[in-house]
C-alpha cells in the first residue's frame, strides 16, 4: 500500500495494524517514497525458574505461620 503523509497522519492507526498484519505500506512526500512501514515478529520471552533460588528461599522462611499465630494467641492471656 502506498499513502502520502497527510493519509499517513489521519489513519496512522489503521497503518500500524495493516503493518502488523505482514502488509508493507510505503509512506511518500511529494510524490516520491520517503519511508516504509514494515511489521516485527513478536518477540517470545522465555520464563526460567531458578530452582536453586528457588530452595534456598524456601529452606530460610522462618516461622511457620501456624507457629506465629499460636504465639500471639498466647501472648494475649
Amino acid at each position: 500500500m502506498i499513502a502520502s503523509v497527510r493519509t499517513t497522519k489521519a489513519r496512522l492507526s489503521e497503518l500500524l495494524e495493516r503493518a502488523a498484519a505482514g502488509e508493507e505500506v510505503v509512506i511518500t512526500s511529494d510524490g516520491r517514497p520517503k519511508a516504509k512501514l514494515v511489521g516485527i515478529p513478536p518477540v517470545r520471552v522465555r520464563y526460567r525458574v531458578n530452582r536453586r533460588l528457588l530452595a534456598v528461599a524456601t529452606r530460610k522462611a522462618g516461622t511457620p505461620a501456624e507457629k506465629l499465630v499460636r504465639q500471639d494467641r498466647d501472648g494475649r492471656d
